[in-house]
């Protein structure tokens, strides 16, 4: 794999770095023509991504940490901090970014809905870009298989599924769905909702088959497939009912 496209002397230039970089470029860049085809003015955009980064970070990390090692909190509360050293949750990060969301809502007072109707293409797309990273930084692969598609990864050994390429495939797809429906969704909330039930509809089955997954303790539940589900299921119920009230 590629952890490292260059050195610039003393500056490292890491690949999953560089495309996390790239994603929050183009979601920016994707958010700023629905913002302009909306009527919303460019700086709210600028400022709704400042506010769901720093929320993402923050769940994604405590996420994580929650059901990987509790204890963290108690023997080195500091480390929490230290999201460069890996440790993060995809469905921390969405959480998070929900919460971040609505607070900025608030203090703007303009609809959390119509806000993450905004930025819904723009999460699905840039996940599909993540995954590019993972893949080169030889991280978030799946369990060993003897198919075709096997590839090898350092820290795996053997071949397993390249789970990072089959998200970023079907996440490309759900991109290119919500971008294609965005005009068609004639209800505050709806295209969100949608994007909350198509990426979940794609990590149940990723999910199995991946090989570092967090389990609810003491089992053998996967959590990324229990929360998915739930997310899931809310997000369907409410598309449902804001559909029906609109």
């Amino acid at each position: 794999m590629h952890p490292i496209i260059t050195k610039l002397g003393p500056v490292t230039i890491y690949s999953y770095g560089m495309m996390v970089a790239i994603a929050f470029v183009l979601g920016i860049y994707v958010a700023g023509i629905e913002a302009r085809r909306k009527g919303i003015k460019q700086d709210l955009v600028y400022d709704l991504v400042f506010y769901i980064v720093i929320g993402s970070l923050i769940g994604a990390r405590l996420y994580y940490l929650v059901f990987f090692d509790p204890s963290v909190f108690i023997k080195a509360p500091l480390s929490i901090l230290k999201i460069w050293e890996g440790g993060v949750a995809i469905h921390g990060a969405i959480l998070g970014g929900i919460v971040a969301g609505i607070l900025f809502s608030k203090l703007k007072k303009i609809s959390f809905w119509k806000l993450a109707d905004l930025v819904a293409p723009s999460i699905i797309l840039g996940q599909a870009i993540g995954r590019i990273g993972c893949f080169l930084n030889g991280c978030c692969f799946g369990v060993p298989t003897e198919s075709i598609f096997g590839v090898r990864f350092p820290l795996a050994g053997a071949a397993v599924h390249p789970t990072q390429l089959y998200e970023l495939v079907l996440n490309s797809i759900g991109f290119f769905i919500l971008w294609s429906v965005r005009k068609k969704i004639k209800f505050d909330g709806g295209l969100f909702l949608l994007y909350l039930m198509i990426y979940n509809c794609i990590r149940i089955p990723i999910s199995s088959l991946r090989g570092d997954s967090l389990y609810i303790w003491g089992t053998n539940l996967k959590i990324a497939q229990i929360t998915s589900a739930v997310i899931f299921v809310i997000a369907l119920v409410l598309f449902v009912k804001r559909k029906k009230n609109a």
